[in-house]
């Protein structure tokens, strides 16, 4: 069952991604040449505000699922509604307090954002403030479907609001180019999605009802506990995620910070297709820890180290895609004079390797709590992330920026993998480290290939798509060659062999 619904996840996912990515490179384009640079900027920035602001959500999602997953496995009705109400207004707290701190914040536009008119800037503030409230009032729901393996439901049906959110924003830049109307209709179209989904919810977990909880009941199940120690990841995470736009608005002006918000817009567009396939196993691994003990046997080591080899052939092919693919599509996108130099690209795909490569170590150690345990490895990170990135743009522009979130990056990296090996693949910290190396060397050896090869092929629409089919091929088949004849991807070989039985089963009943 777990197998069949993390496919189907996955199919959804998929199928939903690829029409959301062509329509935002679109609405970016139109953004970007409809609107100027100035309010490009503007709404860059605003959103990663936003994301530090979300700090005050304080990880008590991520708290409260990884207890979830341990009641879903024991089909306890009484303590799901429980966790599911202290969700709800837990986030409704939160909720005012980002209100306050988006009050607060308003005055520090002017230093971050100095060549962008004020006027522009509080208007973009404003409207991502109403948005950003709206989600934290009506989004708990969604945190049931993820923890059950459904999250397709919600894609299906964020699937129909996104697409007439891009369409309403492509009208609107081309015949009624008002960024007031722009940004506007994200906020009643993605309101309106979570209503579909808050009524959906009634429907599909009729077992879960509203009950009286109160602060004695957070304490009394070590909520503060948890969130204490998990308020160092969430911070962490928030500003290795957000500090390079904002860093960039500060010391780069509005047309660099623009340009890097290509290059961020077409890795996000490609992350939320990944995160989109990663997260159908998150739920699985969820099941996986809490459904035996917290600590793994013969066949979950399999399971861990078939997922590990998983989310490496996944970073490597997305870092050598970025590598061989950023410049010419931005060239075709954007213009040639949109491009940022050839060493930004590089370390900018070492970061997105580091990130893709860990990801299932990181839904590993998500669901095992216990936040303490790695809190100064964040600590480290984060201010790893800023101190670099100031001390690096003077001599490297924005790819010092980008280096210091790949150190940064990398430290994360070892606090989450060092819990796991602790704690629940005991033993295994010195076989996954050496590992990693090996995996570097591949990693090495798919990249330069494939751009040799890339460099060989003519430029234009023909070109990319040349370079398109290069870049499917030659990483997969090196990593092939490399990985999937050993032990670490016996799992990998026998779940696709289920999954190619199961697609020549579905081919005969047809």
């Amino acid at each position: 069952m777990r197998t069949k619904k993390t496919v189907l996840n996955l199919a959804y996912a998929l199928g939903s991604s690829v029409l959301l990515l062509i329509l935002g490179f679109v609405t970016r384009r139109l953004l970007v040449f409809h609107f100027g640079d100035d309010i490009t900027t503007a709404s860059q920035v605003v959103e990663k505000l936003f994301n530090f602001f979300s700090v005050a959500e304080l990880g008590v999602g991520s708290v409260i699922s990884y207890r979830l997953y341990e009641q879903i496995a024991a089909r306890d009705a009484e303590k799901i509604s429980k966790y599911m109400s202290m969700y709800k207004w837990a986030y409704r707290v939160v909720g005012w307090i980002i209100c306050l701190l988006a009050a607060v914040g308003a005055a520090a536009l002017p230093w971050i954002m100095p060549q962008v008119d004020r006027g522009t800037a509080y208007t973009v503030y404003g409207l991502n403030t109403l948005s950003t409230l709206s989600s934290y009032f009506l989004v708990t729901r969604r945190l049931m479907y993820t923890c059950t393996q459904q999250g397709y439901i919600c894609t299906r049906i964020d699937l129909c609001f996104n697409i007439a959110t891009y369409l309403a924003k492509i009208a609107i830049a081309l015949w009624a180019p008002n960024y007031v109307l722009y940004f506007g209709v994200s906020i009643v179209l993605n309101t309106g999605a979570n209503l579909v989904i808050a009524r959906r919810f009634k429907k599909d977990f009729p077992y879960v009802h509203d009950v009286k909880v109160t602060f004695q009941d957070f304490k009394e199940l070590g909520i503060f506990h948890d969130l204490r120690y998990f308020l160092v990841h969430r911070l962490s995470n928030t500003i290795y995620g957000s500090s390079d736009t904002i860093v960039t608005s500060r010391l780069g002006g509005s047309v660099q910070t623009t340009n890097l918000g290509n290059y961020t817009t077409i890795s996000d567009s490609a992350t939320n297709i990944g995160n989109k396939i990663m997260d159908s196993f998150a739920a699985a691994i969820g099941n996986i820890v809490y459904d035996k003990s917290a600590t793994a046997n013969d066949h979950d080591k399999k399971v861990f180290w078939g997922l590990d080899l998983f989310s490496y052939f996944f970073g490597s092919f997305v870092a050598t895609a970025y590598l061989c693919l950023f410049q010419p599509f931005m060239t075709l996108w954007m213009g040639a004079g949109r491009l940022l130099p050839l060493g930004f690209v590089v370390v900018f795909c070492l970061n997105e390797y580091v990130g893709w490569n860990h990801r299932m170590v990181g839904s590993y150690r998500a669901v095992l709590g216990h936040f303490e345990q790695d809190q100064w490895f964040m600590v480290g990170s984060a201010v790893t992330n800023l101190a670099l990135s100031f001390l690096l743009y003077r001599p490297f522009g924005v790819a010092g920026i980008v280096a210091a979130t790949v150190v940064a990056h990398c430290i994360m990296w070892v606090g989450r993998a060092r819990v796991v090996c602790r704690q629940y693949m005991k033993g295994s910290g010195t076989r996954y480290f050496g590992i990693q190396m090996i995996h570097l060397v591949t990693l090495a050896l798919c990249m330069v290939l494939t751009y040799r090869l890339c460099t060989l092929l003519p430029g234009g629409i023909a070109g990319l798509v040349l370079r398109l089919v290069v870049v499917c091929l030659v990483p997969n088949a090196v990593n092939a060659a490399c990985y999937l004849w050993t032990s670490d991807a016996e799992y990998l070989r026998f779940q696709a062999g289920k999954l190619l039985m199961k697609l020549k089963d579905w081919r005969t009943a047809q």
